[in-house]
């Protein structure tokens, strides 16, 4: 078994660490997308809140009685 054209163990470690550090700055740069949505959905959530009080009770009320038929079903 030839050795001659099989890269270095450096070359290799070097490679799998750049792949990780990759990978590492991708799903940090996605968890700091995610969190801004969130942020700007919690914002306009409690923004119509504030400005639809009693709407909002209504939606509550009507999801958790669609809820409630849905579990009883069962």
């Amino acid at each position: 078994m030839s050795t001659e054209n099989a890269p270095s163990v450096d070359v290799l470690k070097t490679q799998a660490t750049d792949a990780v550090r990759k990978v590492s700055d991708t799903i940090h740069d996605q968890a700091n997308v995610l969190r801004d949505t969130a942020a700007g959905v919690r914002y306009d959530t409690q923004n119509f809140i504030e400005n639809n009080p009693w709407l909002s009770v209504a939606l509550a009320a009507s999801i958790g009685f669609v809820i409630g038929v849905a579990v009883a079903k069962r």
